[in-house]
């Protein structure tokens, strides 16, 4: 089953896509079925005991909405957070150290970007006034249906609603900008927090239909060059590990949105290096979970 919202920038409503071309509205849905009208995140919460009966309604469903007539939002347009694994594929933290099998971390890197920075697929990513190092990262982003703390890793797929595609955005040279004075005064949260941050989309595919996160292709183009080419199975840690490790100091929500990573291709790592600026159109793919195409647009005022 396909998730999507639609409908105006930060009053989207929740719907159900059919055939990758229609949208079935899921607050009449629901009430269809007996069910009070539910946010996305309450639905999420809800999507084992309830997911069935909506997708098998959903196919039966005759009054929908046509997806090329209206702007799709971000399938999940109020996660109560963001959780960014950083350093999570091999190749990236090859490029960024400079050397090949550079050492990883300990333990998973845990970063947050503000909630209210997720944005539609197709939505415009605005580029700071302050930064000219915007670079993007194609991430697999996670969503969390079921909370919970001290989740076991071979528990974590029964927290797992499903995957979409996101662009884990970072100014570099917002994160780095005084470490010449002290390596603790790295700023990554100021430079992953930005307004716009967060795209995601098309849509939240659910787990079912993805048996395997591990084997997805991730791709990435700026104005039609490849940039970014790899694999999940990439990843450091796997998506059961860092939901155990993560629910060890936090406690994971409905809505939750987890990052796992990126692989090798980001601009600051091109030669020379190639950021984002406005006209550029970024468009970014994995396996199974759709394509985003997102267009840059300075900021003004």
């Amino acid at each position: 089953m396909k998730i999507v919202t639609f409908g105006p920038n930060r009053a989207e409503q929740a719907g159900i896509l059919i055939d990758d071309r229609r949208i079935v509205p899921l607050g009449p849905l629901l009430q269809s079925l007996g069910f009070a009208a539910l946010d996305t995140n309450q639905f999420l919460g809800l999507l084992t005991e309830l997911g069935t009966a909506v997708e098998q309604a959903a196919m039966a469903w005759e009054d929908t909405v046509d997806v090329s007539s209206v702007r799709l939002g971000p399938p999940v347009p109020s996660p109560p957070k963001i959780i960014v694994a950083g350093g999570n594929y091999q190749s990236h933290v090859d490029e960024a150290a400079g050397m090949k099998n550079a050492p990883s971390p300990r333990e998973p890197l845990l970063i947050f970007k503000p909630s209210n920075t997720v944005i539609g697929p197709t939505d415009a990513l605005i580029r700071p006034r302050q930064s000219v190092e915007l670079d993007y990262e194609t991430e697999i982003a996670v969503v969390i249906g079921r909370g919970g703390r001290w989740i076991a890793a071979e528990d974590a797929y029964h927290h797992v609603a499903g995957y979409m595609v996101s662009n884990d955005v970072t100014c570099r040279d917002m994160a780095f900008k005084d470490v010449d004075l002290h390596p603790m005064f790295m700023q990554i949260v100021r430079a992953k927090g930005i307004p716009t941050g967060a795209p995601t989309g098309p849509w939240l595919v659910t787990k079912d239909e993805i048996p395997d996160p591990h084997q997805l292709r991730l791709q990435c183009w700026v104005n039609g060059e490849l940039r970014q080419d790899g694999w999940s199975s990439e990843m450091i840690v796997d998506i059961p590990h860092l939901i155990e490790d993560f629910s060890k100091v936090l406690e994971l929500e409905p809505g939750d949105i987890i990052m796992t990573g990126t692989t090798t291709g980001c601009g600051a790592f091109q030669d020379p290096p190639a950021f984002l600026f406005e006209g550029d159109v970024v468009e970014q793919e994995i396996t199974g979970l759709g394509r985003m195409v997102t267009p840059v647009r300075d900021e003004r005022f």
